[in-house]
């Protein structure tokens, strides 16, 4: 018998999980803004390694560490940092706004990602926004800024990968302490935009103003720690499509805050792809359970 989730539960759910759209919407101009001058496995690094003092108080729950919380943040954590790799250099020749509404695309890969995993059948309404999603696209692409097509391919690479990180995020996350889940996924962010930065022999003269370290902490605690903690608390009690429902927030946050924080504006071309791919995004999800 399935285990009967409380109302209280999911609403709590809910809520957690569009606060972590809204704090994810203000990533987008910020990264972008910061990665002009700091190359982009620092930044990553520091946002990442700043993350982990979130977790101090939560260190009592160690007693409960084991091999599937290990071995699936570490699965779950290596995806993420992959897709956040694309996207971080895909915002350097592109807009934020833009970069939210592709990367919000991986909600409609996630029923496909579901039905190539647990043979689910794939419904009409998914093919139609498939269909919605790839006109929307090249209205995007119509904008015509120089070098703005590479970025939005890396970040439709992007989108690909966080689809697959939410069906297999969806594994564990039942199953486990999403505390120490969560920690186990930024040390692994941690260590591999460490490493990366590294091996490409990235330059660390990093700022030490004020303003450059609110904004980094804020990225670190407020933009990573608690959407980690957010989102996996909430996958315990929404399915997958569900989830996909809430995050196709996510870029028009992305948008208002590009706008809002950075001036800027989808041309006519934009807005219209902006907007189907919006609606492509509530065909693949709404009722699709």
């Amino acid at each position: 018998m399935e285990e009967t989730i409380s109302p209280k539960k999911t609403g709590l759910a809910l809520t957690a999980l569009i606060v972590t759209t809204v704090l994810w919407g203000t990533s987008f101009i910020i990264t972008k803004t910061l990665t002009k001058d700091l190359p982009i496995f620092v930044y990553l690094t520091l946002r990442y390694s700043i993350s982990l003092i979130g977790f101090i108080p939560l260190l009592y729950r160690f007693k409960g560490f084991n091999k599937k919380i290990l071995y699936g943040g570490i699965i779950t954590g290596t995806i993420y940092f992959i897709s956040m790799a694309f996207q971080t250099y895909g915002l350097q020749t592109t807009t934020a706004g833009k970069t939210g509404f592709i990367t919000g695309l991986g909600t409609v890969m996630v029923p496909f990602i579901t039905w190539f995993a647990f043979k689910k059948r794939i419904k009409s309404r998914v093919w139609v926004a498939v269909a919605l999603s790839i006109i929307g696209m090249g209205f995007l692409l119509l904008e015509g800024e120089s070098g703005v097509f590479i970025g939005d391919m890396l970040v439709l690479v992007c989108a690909v990968l966080y689809a697959i990180f939410i069906v297999v995020n969806d594994s564990y996350v039942r199953k486990v302490d999403v505390y120490l889940f969560s920690f186990v996924q930024l040390v692994t962010l941690s260590l591999l935009s460490l490493g990366s930065s590294f091996v490409l022999r990235e330059s660390w003269s990093i700022s030490s103003s004020i303003d450059f370290w609110l904004i980094i902490f804020y990225m670190g605690l407020l933009v990573t720690t608690l959407p980690f903690l957010f989102q996996n608390y909430g996958q315990q009690y929404l399915t997958p499509a569900k989830t996909a429902i809430i995050f196709t927030l996510e870029p028009v946050f992305a948008a208002f805050f590009g706008f809002l924080f950075g001036n800027e504006l989808l041309t006519v071309f934009g807005l219209m792809g902006a907007a189907i791919i919006f609606i492509a995004l509530l065909i693949t999800v709404i009722k699709n359970e």
